[in-house]
């Protein structure tokens, strides 16, 4: 894959450089949910996202993102980051339930099991394109919870929602441990995911 050059706003345009694209400012630390928040423990990275968002405040230099199941665009979001964090719901590795953190050097062997299907290749691509292409990205780690449940449903299973606040506390020590500010919410926020059903019935009213 190639990547077109990065440059800031405003500098000159120099023979040879390829295509030159402005590169707007972006948190260096991404935490991003995957999965697929219609096939139940599959959907446990988005509803992670979501639970991020309700319970903890983040400072300007994290951004959480819910990003379903990606495509090629994956690497796109990459661009600009020092930090990625990913969560995601696990077929093996472990008993259900089980929260198992995985470093960069182990997702370049293999990505341990994600619920992916065909989209499993795409990410293992666009890591290694991250890697390659020099867009600046430093560390890269997978939190996962290994899945039991996954029909056709919104609500996650038994196992991996009693492991939801485990995995939650892990990204906040790997930020805290590189001095990234997260507090817990005295009062967590709504949330306000479409997949909800309460939300989705206060929208209708």
């Amino acid at each position: 894959m190639r990547l077109s050059y990065l440059r800031s706003f405003g500098q000159a345009d120099c023979d040879g450089e390829g295509i030159v694209i402005f590169q707007p400012r972006v948190p260096p630390v991404l935490i991003a949910g995957i999965g697929n928040i219609l096939l139940q423990d599959d959907g446990f990275g988005p509803q992670a996202i979501a639970h991020l968002e309700s319970e903890y405040e983040f400072g300007s230099d994290v951004e959480l993102l819910d990003l379903g199941t990606p495509a090629l665009d994956f690497i796109d979001y990459l661009v600009g980051r020092k930090l990625l964090i990913l969560l995601d719901a696990l077929s093996c590795g472990g008993g259900p339930g089980e929260v198992l953190v995985y470093d960069q050097a182990q997702l370049r062997q293999h990505v341990p099991g994600m619920r992916l299907s065909a989209h499993q290749p795409c990410l293992e691509e666009t890591l290694f394109a991250a890697e390659t292409a020099s867009i600046g990205l430093k560390e890269v780690w997978l939190v996962g919870v290994v899945g039991s449940n996954f029909n056709v449903g919104t609500e996650l299973g038994p196992c991996v929602s009693r492991a939801m606040p485990k995995a939650l506390e892990l990204v906040c020590e790997m930020l805290l441990g590189r001095d990234v500010s997260v507090r817990r919410r005295t009062t967590p926020l709504s949330q306000r995911a479409w997949w909800n059903r309460e939300t989705t019935l206060a929208s209708l009213d």
